[in-house]
């Protein structure tokens, strides 16, 4: 990746600034076939602008924000597929606490989303016995799991 001197000057000025968020022991070098340098304070930039979103958005629940991510992707691998499937939105179904608790004990987790076809729990988003929706999606199995489960 080639910077442009604008781009590079941009990140120099600003590196100084995002030394306050990242240690710079934090910062892993990648091989690329830009100078050390570049990659380097492109790091340093990207990691700085992580550490700044994360300041701006406050205290918030990391998990349940995860999770509702998560719940987007696996919708929209779903709607991609024009897929017929239902959600339960466990934070507002009456039973939602009930049942993550339940999750526990059956499947031996309580995130979610947590994605069953045709009553097998294939995972999450990336994880999950099955590798999850996204990995299942990618080999082409998810195509045939949702047509056996009618859901295509």
């Amino acid at each position: 990746m080639k910077l442009s001197s604008f781009a590079l000057a941009l990140i120099v000025a600003l590196s100084s600034t995002v030394d306050a968020f990242v240690p710079a022991a934090s910062i892993t070098p990648t091989r690329s076939k830009t100078s050390s340098t570049e990659v380097h304070l492109f790091d340093i930039f990207n990691e700085g602008k992580k550490k700044l979103v994360k300041s701006l958005a406050g205290d918030y629940d990391e998990a349940a924000i995860k999770a509702r991510v998560d719940g987007l992707i696996a919708d929209k691998v779903l709607d991609g597929m024009n897929a017929k499937y239902t959600v339960v939105e466990l934070d507002t179904d009456p039973d939602g606490k009930a049942i993550r608790a339940e999750m526990a004990d059956f499947v031996g987790r309580t995130s979610v989303p947590a994605i069953w076809i045709e009553g097998r729990f294939v995972g999450g988003c990336n994880d999950g016995p099955m590798g999850g929706i996204i990995k299942l999606n990618e080999s082409g199995e998810l195509t045939g799991l949702l047509k056996a489960a009618g859901a295509l």
